[in-house]
């Protein structure tokens, strides 16, 4: 059963055949994250899915199309905002939107990201170990990264590996520090960017005392500490001294 405000769009059915297994036996289940983080919960809940039906538009309880997996476990979670709070239906959208904000790239995937195959037909959960979970047509299954027939194309990098499930933050050496756990804006117009960087794009236009969400932290060719945050279902960057 399906919300019909959602849409049935998730997958490109039939000739595509919902992205099959390249013929590999399923191996041994991957550690997922830390035992508290937000990312745990996520792939916990993902994986309680193993072995539910495929159906094409479908978004759980009982059975699901690749996006529908992903959105049912971000939302069960509490953590809508990482996936455009249920309006990205698709694969495809939320690989856009992840782009759009420069957080899709192939490398340094981290349990609870995301993994997008051919350019937005499929997409998974990266529970780490080189494998996802995703809802191919024989069903939800754990897979390497590298076994469906569809090639992969990116990661989209959630930040939820590093936020716990009380709003605290796991601190790690292999992605930008951080910081705090929430910051407000300053200023009546501050810009969320694309990049940590003042010629990056803009992606929306913030108001004073918008309540910002710290992923991280990253310090630009100047000098300058730019905030990794997430706010009003959004992910960029802004300039932490126009935050406190």
């Amino acid at each position: 059963m399906h919300s019909p405000s959602l849409g049935a769009r998730a997958f490109i059915p039939v000739a595509f055949a919902g992205v099959l297994l390249l013929g590999l036996a399923p191996t041994a289940p991957v550690a997922a994250a830390g035992p508290t983080t937000e990312a745990r919960q996520i792939i916990t809940i993902a994986r309680h899915k193993l072995g539910d039906p495929w159906h094409y538009g479908a978004i759980g309880p009982s059975a699901f199309d690749c996006s529908g997996l992903v959105l049912y476990a971000f939302r069960a979670a509490g953590d809508r905002a990482a996936v455009g709070n249920g309006r990205l239906r698709t694969a495809g959208a939320l690989y856009r939107w992840y782009a759009r904000r420069g957080l899709a790239n192939r490398s340094n995937p981290m349990p609870g990201d995301l993994v997008i195959w051919g350019r937005g037909t499929h997409v998974g959960i990266y529970i780490g170990g080189g494998k996802a979970i995703s809802a191919l047509t024989n069903g939800v299954r754990i897979h390497g990264v590298h076994a469906v027939t569809a090639t992969f194309t990116a990661y989209l990098h959630t930040g939820m590996w590093k936020t716990t499930a009380t709003g605290a933050t796991v601190t790690t050496s292999v992605r930008p520090t951080v910081v705090a756990t929430h910051r407000r804006t300053t200023r009546t117009s501050l810009n969320l960017r694309a990049a940590a960087s003042i010629h990056s794009a803009r992606i929306a236009l913030l108001g004073r005392g918008r309540t910002l969400v710290v992923l991280g932290s990253r310090h630009d060719s100047a000098g300058r500490t730019w905030l990794h945050v997430r706010t009003g279902g959004r992910i960029g960057w802004v300039a932490s001294w126009l935050t406190r």
